[in-house]
């Protein structure tokens, strides 16, 4: 009886265990694509983040990430009760982009370091079960006017606020 419970449940299981997203859009640098540069998918996990996914832009600033991970999605049943979650205390996905933000930066010493970095949280409505999630558009942004993720006292002590390269 048990190895039958336990058949039932495994498809449930494996299937509560996988979250995707399709994030696209275009980054400009004082009105010039923002080419060649890094565009990342990360997940906020209970303790630390985890990377899904890393692309660049291409020449014209554009850039398209089809990316997955393997956490907790939760799902919330408005036919039993509007506060009845059916997974109740586990995790939950929760990603986000993130991007390495050089524009109108120099070089000091031979190292550039990011005026800023950019995080962008994607929607929960465009986290999947599927292979197939709906496309997340973050149309165009302006990296020289976007407003910078501010960063607690531990991250700034362990350096998160910042990234440098070496040229």
């Amino acid at each position: 009886m048990r190895l039958f419970w336990a058949l039932l449940y495994t498809p449930v299981l494996c299937f509560a265990w996988h979250g995707g997203v399709d994030v696209k859009g275009q980054l400009k640098c004082k009105g010039n694509p923002y080419s060649g540069e890094s565009v990342q998918v990360w997940e906020q996990k209970f303790i630390g983040h985890e990377v899904w996914y890393k692309d660049w832009t291409d020449s014209s600033g554009n850039f398209s990430i089809k990316a997955t991970g393997h956490e907790h999605v939760k799902k919330t049943f408005n036919k039993i009760h509007s506060n009845f979650d059916l997974q109740g205390f586990a995790f939950s996905v929760y990603p986000y982009l993130w991007i390495p933000n050089y524009c109108g930066t120099a070089k000091v010493d031979g190292y550039r370091c990011t005026k800023n970095l950019i995080q962008i949280k994607i929607p929960i409505e465009f986290v999947s079960y599927s292979d197939h999630p709906r496309v997340f558009n973050i149309g165009v942004i302006e990296l020289e006017d976007i407003e910078e993720k501010h960063f607690n006292i531990i991250e700034h002590f362990f350096g998160y606020d910042r990234e440098c390269r070496s040229y």
